[in-house]
């Protein structure tokens, strides 16, 4: 797989191009090329991943809420960056949330600071959904490894999932991530 390249202006990608460049890093790194839909529903899809036996619901961005309508406290605040996730995976037998988010940067700006956020997100995300368990992770571009490296250090103190999208092998890696964990977190 190539590397993803986009030539911003000046010394940031902010502005018009972070739109644009977040859109493109988040078409190269979904994962819909990796399972086959069971049912299509208005705010969710039933998913299989090709050759596993574990079905999940994946919803994106504003639908997570309309789908987990039900199963969500409505007296809890909508806390900035946790209202729309990039992409999630939702397993109903195991009640856990796989919630992916995906940051892309080439050039120096305060992105670092947003992936120090992870213990606030996963916080937040429990008491939204308080019957489910909440995997918080993180699809990066590999300017972070260069970047942000007491981010990615903490983050792995945390255990915080960390895939690094332009990896030839990142959706292999995060779909095997999930279907592991579902098959221990699996009732007997």
């Amino acid at each position: 797989m190539s590397e993803l390249h986009i030539q911003t202006k000046g010394k940031g990608a902010g502005g018009a191009n972070t739109n644009k460049n977040g859109l493109s890093y988040e078409t190269k790194t979904d994962l819909s090329t990796e399972y086959d839909i069971i049912q299509l529903d208005k705010y969710s899809k039933k998913v299989k991943f090709t050759n596993q036996n574990i079905s999940l619901i994946t919803t994106k961005q504003y639908s997570l809420f309309k789908y987990m309508d039900k199963n969500l406290d409505k007296n809890i605040y909508k806390a900035h960056g946790c209202k729309n996730p990039d992409e999630c995976f939702i397993n109903e037998t195991t009640k856990t949330i796989f919630i992916i988010e995906k940051k892309f940067q080439q050039t120096a700006g305060s992105v670092c600071e947003k992936i120090q956020t992870s213990d606030f997100k996963i916080w937040q995300y429990s008491r939204t959904f308080p019957n489910y368990t909440i995997i918080y992770m993180y699809c990066l571009s590999d300017w972070f490894k260069q970047n942000c490296k007491a981010e990615i250090e903490y983050l792995e103190y945390k255990k915080v999932p960390l895939f690094w999208g332009n990896s030839d092998s990142y959706k292999t890696d995060i779909v095997n991530f999930m279907v592991d964990y579902l098959s221990k977190a699996q009732p007997s």
